[in-house]
């Protein structure tokens, strides 16, 4: 017990929403991100690939731990979804007693300011997927053969409140294998389980 059917077909059992959602005052704006490696727990190896997979930028922030800098934004939620009672717009939520319409991250533009330089070009990556899943994003790096896949099959999110907001998403990674002629043609499939929660500030 307790594994996940990675290869399936998501459903709305699985995807808890369309999207990860952000509060509405975060629309169309940007943000500095800082990020760091605190800790690895388990097979340092894996850990490093997935990590790179996921939109890692050069590997010595990982390896040493060094902070990340990059820019990611913020733009309005897709209407995706249809009921029997027509479009189900699954970004409202209500905040202090009034309904708002959350945002959502532009995950292309994160991974384009994440990876930088390390990217073959700004047109190979490709955000969202022919079921209109704007969870699903695929790229090409300079440092990792062939493309790479991240779609996410399982998904829960906190709606914005006055305690915060977050998410838990399972991402499946597909990669190539590499490994020259032995292992063309031939992806490696791997997961990661990407967990997020922000907490109201108060100004003083």
């Amino acid at each position: 017990g307790g594994g996940f059917d990675l290869f399936s077909p998501t459903s709305s059992s699985s995807l808890s929403s369309s999207d990860v959602f952000y509060p509405s005052s975060m629309t169309n704006t940007q943000w500095k991100v800082q990020r760091v490696v605190t800790s690895v727990e388990g097979d340092l190896g894996q850990a490093a690939v997935a990590w790179k997979c996921l939109g890692g930028g050069e590997e010595r922030a990982f390896t040493s731990k060094l902070t990340e800098a990059y820019n990611v934004r913020f733009v309005d939620a897709p209407v995706v979804g249809m009921s029997g009672n027509g479009v189900v717009d699954d970004a409202q939520y209500e905040f202090e007693g009034k309904r708002a319409r959350g945002c959502i991250l532009d995950r292309k533009f994160e991974i384009l300011n994440r990876v930088g330089k390390l990217l073959q070009s700004d047109d190979v990556i490709s955000w969202g997927d022919d079921d209109g899943e704007p969870g699903s994003i695929s790229y090409a790096r300079n440092d990792y053969p062939g493309r790479i896949e991240l779609k996410t099959v399982q998904r829960s999110i906190e709606p914005p409140s006055e305690a915060g907001f977050g998410s838990d998403e399972l991402i499946r990674i597909q990669s190539s294998a590499g490994g020259g002629a032995l292992f063309a043609g031939s992806n490696v499939y791997r997961c990661a389980r990407v967990k997020r929660r922000f907490r109201r500030g108060f100004d003083e």
